[in-house]
Parts: structure tokens; sequence; C-alpha cells
């Protein structure tokens, strides 16, 4: 999500580092939903006699024999598995040390444990019996031609239904959206990309999940479904091709309605959102941290209930501080394209002011960006590089008008024997000049540029391409910068000192390189994409829903579903360990004591009990996350209405697509089973 003009990205974003990690999570959460179904099955086996006489897993008859025993050793391995997790609870209960290593880790962030490699291990077992039968019916029993035709059905049916006319109600909002939408210049683009999107939003959504809900469940009172699978027609190509249908159906309409909302957007943009958000920037960004705070990884809290930033104070001129606080941001790879740049290379932020004091009228707050080369200094740690910046920067600067004077005598005593070669003497001085600074940036390692901030206004600062290729040049020995685990380039922002005190709030996102621009017109398509991937995961649940529960009951769970996916802030807080004042366990024993939220547990054998059963609970809210879709994930206007390119690899694809996938897999193998052995002759 984005707040104000610049970045706020609470969750990091799913690359090739993170996707063993993401593929273990998913593998223990729908594998443990695979072993929790395989266990009712077997317990309904038991339990109804009838039962016993159905076949569960439906194979051909000749692989029947081989693949049973194939999947016996799978089910073996599962309830070993998970009697393995369930003993290292039992000794890690009974104080038995070494016990806690078959237990899976506390947070997410941690490194796998082997109790996570026996879920992981188990959890694979549990889909690959759960998936077997559905691959052995791809191969010798689904037919792709009948899908194909379920397909184009569905699309008839729905077309007949006059479900496009729905679409015909965004003229309302070409039509009539200008009469609200508040008018700022700046904010232009950003109120029509919203407007739109979130038009758009819902009268998709709502086509997606009534045709989902109401088409298998309708089929079946109205008796239609038995024209079909009375023929040698598979349930779960009904499943497939219905989805299918509707899902071109819908693509089709938001790609013809996305086409005419652009020309609604684009339409004379001013030139005040020209540079706010008409473009779509690719922005380069570093690692945040601080020097001179108490903490590394965030520095002061000023009280505010949104704590994605965190604030740095300015020294004053009646008091100045030992150490200053500095805001660092860490480049680890600078591209070569941008050191052989010959353009001026732009670094854009958006930072907040919060004001000790009223401080001058009419002007912004003074702040100095200094880029340095780390290999400059004699010290690899950001601390007391931080320390040395100031004596490194009056050296450099008495240096450089040391140099200035004597090149500026030099040249007087010239202009004063050849008085008609003043043009040419000024212009030796000016080169001069621009040769010392470089010398001296070269030398030292450091290039300053100030700014004066505004409170949430995307600004620039220009850094020349010549001091940047110097700043940022590999250093002849390349092991030295992978030892040290020094970035490309480091970037020091700090308050300059005033006359009044005033803090600056930061976060990792707000400052950054920009690499280049790409068109609008492509960023608003690319965020049609991720509109896309929440219309199919909505009809995928409610499709799904449908082969089982009614067509009623199937729209509440899919509502039900997709309302909890835009409200899992909080449990996400429980899951990670991030509410104050600690998990449930903890906070009944802060309100049976009357202890506030700042105070401190003693460390004692019972405060180790309270956090184990607060981690646990914690794990298992984790588990039910993994249940519930990930909306706000698919919601990507906001990078189109701030301006900041969708990256095809990392957002769409990773961020959105694949999660996706992930998400409708198993709901696809769950309808699979619900439309396999449900009973089409009974309506209710």
């Amino acid at each position: 999500m984005l707040f104000a003009k610049s970045m706020v990205m609470e969750r990091a974003l799913l690359d090739w580092s993170s996707l063993p990690n993401t593929l273990g999570i998913w593998l223990q959460s729908a594998g443990g939903v695979a072993a929790f179904a395989i266990v009712l099955v077997y317990l309904a086996r038991y339990l109804q006699p009838d039962a016993r006489q159905q076949h569960v897993i439906a194979l051909p008859t000749l692989l029947q024999g081989v693949v049973a025993n194939y999947l016996s050793y799978f089910l073996f391995a599962i309830a070993l598995a998970y009697g393995f997790i369930f003993l290292g609870w039992i000794g890690f209960w009974a104080g038995i040390g070494p016990a806690y290593l078959l237990l899976p880790r506390a947070r997410e962030n941690l490194p796998f444990t082997p109790g996570d490699w026996i879920l992981i291990l188990a959890g694979g077992a549990a889909l690959t019996v759960a998936v077997t039968p559905i691959a052995a019916d791809l191969v010798t029993r689904i037919s792709w031609g009948r899908i194909w035709a379920i397909t184009r059905l569905s699309w008839k049916e729905a077309v007949r239904g006059r479900v496009v006319w729905v679409f015909g109600a965004m003229s309302l909002v070409i039509l009539f959206a200008d009469w609200f939408i508040p008018f700022k210049p700046e904010d232009q683009v950003r109120n029509y990309v919203r407007v739109v999107y979130w038009s758009m939003t819902p009268l998709f959504l709502m086509t997606a999940v009534l045709l989902g809900a109401f088409s298998i469940p309708n089929d079946v009172k109205n008796n239609s479904i038995h024209t079909i699978v009375t023929k040698p027609v598979e349930k779960f190509e009904l499943v497939l091709g219905r989805f299918f249908g509707y899902a071109a159906l819908l693509t089709i309409g938001l790609a013809v309605v996305s086409c005419i909302s652009l020309v609604y957007v684009v339409r004379g943009v001013n030139e005040e959102a020209q540079f706010e958000s008409f473009k779509a920037r690719v922005p380069i960004y570093g690692n945040l941290k601080f020097a001179g705070t108490q903490f590394e990884n965030r520095a002061e809290n000023i009280g505010r209930e949104f704590t994605y930033r965190s604030y740095i104070k300015g020294t004053t001129e009646s008091r100045r501080q030992q150490f200053r606080q500095f805001a660092i941001w860490d480049f680890a790879e600078i591209p070569e394209a941008l050191r052989e740049r010959v353009e001026p290379i732009i670094f854009e932020f958006a930072f907040d002011v919060y004001r000790l004091s009223k401080g001058d009228e009419g002007e912004g707050v003074k702040c100095t960006f200094t880029f340095v080369d780390v290999n400059k200094f004699t010290t690899q740690d950001v601390h007391r590089q931080a320390q040395q910046l100031d004596q490194k920067i009056s050296e450099m600067r008495q240096k450089a008008e040391d140099l200035r004077s004597k090149i500026q005598k030099t040249l007087a005593e010239e202009a004063r024997t050849k008085p008609g070669d003043r043009a040419a003497i000024e212009e030796r001085k000016l080169a001069e000049y621009e040769k010392i600074r470089l010398d001296l940036i070269e030398e030292f390692g450091i290039y300053q540029v100030g700014a004066s901030l505004l409170d949430y206004h995307t600004q620039v600062i220009q850094v020349p391409p010549e001091a940047f290729k110097i700043l940022s040049k590999p250093p002849a020995d390349q092991g030295a910068r992978a030892v040290g685990n020094q970035p490309a380039l480091r970037v020091f922002v700090s308050l300059d000192v005033a006359r009044e005190a005033q803090m600056l709030g930061v976060a990792p996102f707000d400052f950054y390189l920009l690499a280049f621009e790409k068109p609008f017109w492509q960023n608003f398509l690319k965020g049609v994409i991720g509109m896309w991937c929440t219309h199919m995961l909505v009809l995928g649940v409610a499709i799904a829903c449908s082969t089982y529960l009614s067509s009623v009951i199937s729209l509440l769970m899919t509502f039900f579903l997709f309302l909890a996916g835009m409200n899992t802030d909080y449990l996400r807080a429980i899951a990670h360990g991030q509410v104050a004042g600690g998990g449930p366990a903890e906070a009944l024993v802060r309100l049976s004591t009357r202890m506030s939220i700042a105070g401190e547990l003693e460390k004692t054998p019972t405060t180790s009990l309270i956090h184990f059963v607060d981690s646990a609970f914690g794990w298992w809210i984790n588990r039910i996350l993994n249940l519930i879709p990930d909306i706000d994930r698919h919601d990507l206007n906001q990078y189109v209405a701030n301006g900041f390119d969708i990256g095809w690899t990392q957002i769409l694809f990773f961020d959105n697509v694949v999660p996706l996938a992930g998400y409708l897999i198993p709901w696809a193998v769950l309808a699979y089973y619900l439309m396999k052995f449900r009973e089409i002759a009974n309506p209710s």
C-alpha cells in the first residue's frame, strides 16, 4: 500500500530468495489440511459401514493395486511424521531438552528447524495422496475437448443471462465521477485512478461471485445437470468448464472496461499531476539503518499510532549533540548502466517532518544528503563512519578552500599580466574548480547536497554523473566488499543545525534511486492484472463451495473469506508476536495482576511457559491465516495512482500469480472430491 505520496510497504515482496521459505510454508499449511481431510475420510469409513464399500480414491482398474501400495507408504510416512511432532510437544512439556528440535519454528522469519522439515515432508506426502487420483483422472479419464465444450456452454449461458450488462454500469462512473472528485492539481491522476479502480472492483467481484456461487446449484435444482453427467462426462470436467468459461468472460469484460477507463484517466492531465503520478517510476531501494540512535533498525517513536516511520532528531545552535543522528541507506548493488549514464542521477524522497517548534514561516526543514564511498573510511562499522563523517567533511572543505585560493591567486596574477584574456582565464578557473571538486570526491569519497523538506511531497535531488561514477565505483579488490559486507553506495541523511529542533520521519521506501521511468498506460494495465487475480480468486472459491453447498451458503462463504482476507492485520500481528502486551496468555497475566503494557514480566519458569504458550498460539493463528486469502496483496491501484512501476517478475508473477495459484490449487483439489462423491440426484 501507499501513504500520501511515498511508498509504504509493510511486508516484503516475494522473490526468488524467499520462494523456498514460501513453498515450505505452503506445503505445511496445504499438506496439513490434506492430512486432516484424510483422517476424516478414514474416520467416516470406520464409523459408517456403508462408506466402507465406496472407493475413496477412484483409479483405473489396472493401476488400483500398484497405486494403493504406493499410497500406503505415504500414509505411513504421514502418520509417522505427525507422530514425531506430537512426541516433540510431549517431550518439551516434560522438560526433555532435545525435544524442542522436533517442534516447528515460532516465527516465519526464523530458520527452518528439524520439526519444520518433518512438517514439510508430511505435508508433501499428504498432498501426494490427495493429488494422485486427480492426476490419474487427468491422464486417463478427463477430456479437454469436453471441458472446452462446457466452457463455451458456460459462456453462452452467462451472455444470455445478460450478465455483460453489469459492465455497462461503469459508464455511469465515467459520466458523473467528475462531479464528486476533489480537485487538487497534483492529485488529479491519483484521484482518477482510485475512482476507476474502486468502481471496477465491486462490479466485477459481484459478477464473479454470483456466477460462481449460483451456477452448479442452479443446474442441480433445475435438473439440467442430469443431461450432462449421464453422458460420459466426469463431474470435475463440469467444474473446470464452468471456471474457464466464467474466467474468460470476466477477463474479456475487464480488458474492454479497462481500456475505456484508461482513456478517461489520461485525458487532460495537468503539469503537477504529470510530475507526481503520470509515470511509472522504476526505483532501486536501499536498506535503511540508523546511527546515533538507541537501536540500529529504528529511530525514535514520537507516539503516533501509525508506527511505520521512525524519527531522527536534529541538533540546535544552542545545544549541539556529541553524536548526530543519521538515517542511512545502503544500496547493495548499482547497475553498470547507471554508472555510465551521462545525465544527472536522480534520487527521489518523501519524508515526514515532525515539527517540535513552529520554525520559520514559509520555509521547509533543511536537510543534508551525504553520499559516501565506504571504502574510503578506516572502519567498516557504520556508527564509527557516522562519527568520522563530520571530521572528513571539515578536512575536505578546508583542503578545497586552500586549493581554490591557490588557483585564484595564480589566475589573478595571470589576469594582471594578460588583461585581454579575462574570459579564457575565467573559463580556466571554473575548469580548475571542477577538477578540484572531482579530485576531492575521489580522495575523500564524499559528495553532499542539501534540500529543503516539505511534508509528504515527492522531492528530487540530483547527483552529477561524474561524482556518482566515482562514489559507486567497485573497489580494485572485489573480495574486500564481499568480506566486509559493504554496500556499493551509502547515503547519510541528517537534519541541519537549526535555531530550533525538528524531527524527520523516515521509512525504508521513502528514499530511492530512480533508475528510469516507464509509460503510465502500461502501468495502468499492469494494475488491472492484480485486479484480475482478485476476481479469479473469488470465482474459484465460489465455484469450489458450490460443488457441495447451496447457492446462498456458497455466496455467504465466499463473502466471509473475502472480508476476512481484507481484515487480517490484527491476526497477523498476533501470529508474528507484534501485539503490545504479548499474546493471550501474557495478556491474561497482565489483566489479573493489573500490570501495564510497558512493564516487563519477571524472568521465571512461569514466564517462560507463558511465552511458549503464546508462541504456540501464534503458530496456530499463522496456520489459520494461510487458509484466508490475502486480498490486499492483489490491490495494485496504489502503485498506479502514485506513479510507481509494477514489476512483471517480482510484483505480478511472484507476489500475485504465484500466491493465486497456491491458494486455488487446494480449493481445486477439494472441489474434485466434493463434486465426485456428491449425489446429483438429490437437489438438496
